[in-house]
């Protein structure tokens, strides 16, 4: 059993616990919006410049879960936008594809492997932006929610951010892996593509896109993976576990997230 002070500190003891026979839609989506939730308020001790229309960091280069892509099909569906998505999706350029997920990357590290981030995919702008707004935006999976920065973004500058918060995303991140494992874990717009053969948007995908273009999508993802520890240094730990912490003690229904991430 993982206590929340263990789950705090390392969470290794979730193993293979929690699949798609465990927990499934709505859960798996209430589980994602009260991390998204946690997030968000531990991230506004930062000073970020980020407005509206500020989409430097918008492109290609985004990967996500199977659960965040539900999340995007969803809305696109209450909304009668699928021709707008199918149209979006069939106009995605080629891209360098992940080949290991988060959870494969922490996992060697945590071996002891010796194993370097893959180099980025597709930098050019993402096909949900028009007029510099994302079009997505209550629903963009947490690659997306993470980007940001406490100076200006321009062609000749990259993003300024905290080593400690780029550490907190990455285990944030592995959290949703974590939610989502067993399923499509790649790039954003392969996900979504490959999730156009669910039964509730098969009816209409399969009239408006080639026959093979689930199929061929689905060559091009991976399977998430469960959380294997943390890659945080002991520095990092104090400010980082107050967010690890309201995540794992966050209630969904009666349960806390933990109990949910570990099958409990």
């Amino acid at each position: 059993m993982v206590t929340r002070q263990e789950v705090v500190v390392n969470y290794e003891g979730c193993g293979n616990t929690v699949g798609a026979e465990v927990v499934v839609l709505p859960l798996k989506e209430d589980v994602l919006r009260s991390i998204y939730e946690a997030f968000a308020e531990w991230s506004t001790r930062f000073s970020f410049v980020c407005t509206k229309n500020c989409a430097a960091c918008c492109t290609q280069n985004v990967t996500m879960t199977a659960v965040e892509g539900e999340v995007i099909h969803r809305l696109i569906r209450e909304n009668g936008r699928e021709g707008w998505l199918a149209e979006k999706l069939q106009a995605k350029w080629a891209t360098v594809r992940p080949r290991m997920t988060t959870n494969d990357f922490a996992g060697a590290c945590l071996q002891g492997a010796d194993v370097h981030p893959e180099e980025c995919g597709n930098m050019s702008p993402c096909p949900f932006l028009e007029n510099g707004c994302c079009q997505i935006y209550e629903v963009r999976p947490f690659s997306c929610r993470c980007f940001a920065s406490e100076q200006r973004c321009l062609s000749e500058t990259s993003a300024l951010l905290p080593e400690h918060y780029l550490s907190a995303s990455t285990a944030v991140m592995q959290i949703i892996e974590h939610l989502g494992q067993g399923e499509y874990w790649g790039n954003m717009l392969d996900v979504l593509s490959a999730l156009c053969d669910l039964p509730e948007n098969r009816n209409y995908y399969a009239t408006v896109l080639p026959t093979s273009f689930a199929d061929q999508s689905r060559i091009q993802v991976i399977k998430a993976k469960p959380l294997p520890g943390f890659l945080l240094l002991d520095e990092e730990m104090g400010k980082i576990a107050p967010l690890l912490d309201a995540i794992f003690t966050r209630k969904v229904g009666e349960k806390t997230v933990e109990s949910i991430l570990n099958g409990r």
